[in-house]
């Protein structure tokens, strides 16, 4: 009787089995990637996409302890997706009309970057019509609506690469195009293709992390990239260590 009453006992005071509880991952943030290489650079059939851009990100906020997750886009359905808070954030230039003005621009800029106008020479077989290809929703500073109205017929493609390919195959007399983009996809090309181009600068602007104001994580966001910033002592984000 005695055993049974200790064994009962037992029972009474042993501490319940307890499940193991999973372990929760660190917290992931989505940053919107649209092909603009060599900072970003999304494959061909538009499921992958990574760049120097990526993987500094990926450096910066994994220090904070946050994942990366990549969300390949166009520049057209990435302002959607930072609208709707489908990704956290990505990088833009602060002029472009389609971005809500809710949408913060973090300081110090990501990168400078030049705009640039690419034309054929007359003696190619490129048309002679006052073509432009352009990227579409981009609206370059202005120079979208500048062009239109000195009677240039603007040709607008999903992304900077096809936009540049469209113009490197003749199918139009001129390119508007930020360097950075040209030049990575030019330095693939055989040099007869790019020889001879006639080039004019527009302008020079900065493009910067934008934070969505839709995303829950907006705020840490915006802590971690300025945190990182002054401890670097960086006058552009992009080659700061």
């Amino acid at each position: 009787m005695r055993y049974r009453l200790l064994c009962v006992l037992a029972l009474l005071i042993q501490p319940p089995v307890v499940a193991d509880l999973p372990i929760l991952s660190d917290k992931v943030l989505r940053m919107g990637i649209h092909n603009f290489p060599p900072d970003f650079v999304v494959s061909a059939d538009g499921k992958t996409c990574a760049g120097e851009g990526y993987l500094l990100a990926q450096r910066l906020f994994s220090q904070a302890g946050f994942k990366l997750k990549a969300v390949c886009t166009t520049p057209a359905r990435m302002y959607l997706l930072l609208d709707q808070g489908e990704v956290d954030f990505s990088i833009n230039v602060k002029t472009t009309a389609a971005i809500s003005k809710k949408h913060k621009f973090v300081e110090p800029a990501y990168m400078p970057m030049q705009l640039m106008l690419y034309s054929h020479q007359l003696s190619t077989d490129a048309p002679q019509d006052k073509t432009v290809a352009a990227i579409r929703s981009f609206d370059y500073l202005g120079q979208r609506q500048q062009l239109l109205q000195q009677g240039y017929q603007l040709v607008d493609m999903p992304d900077s690469i096809s936009a540049i390919q469209l113009f490197l195959h003749q199918r139009t007399q001129h390119l508007i195009s930020y360097q950075g983009p040209f030049v990575a996809h030019a330095d693939t090309q055989s040099t007869d293709v790019v020889a001879g181009l006639k080039q004019k600068k527009l302008a020079e602007i900065d493009a910067y992390f934008v934070v969505s104001a839709a995303s829950a994580d907006h705020q840490r966001v915006i802590e971690v990239l300025q945190q990182y910033a002054k401890a670097h002592s960086c006058s552009y984000l992009k080659g700061c260590r």
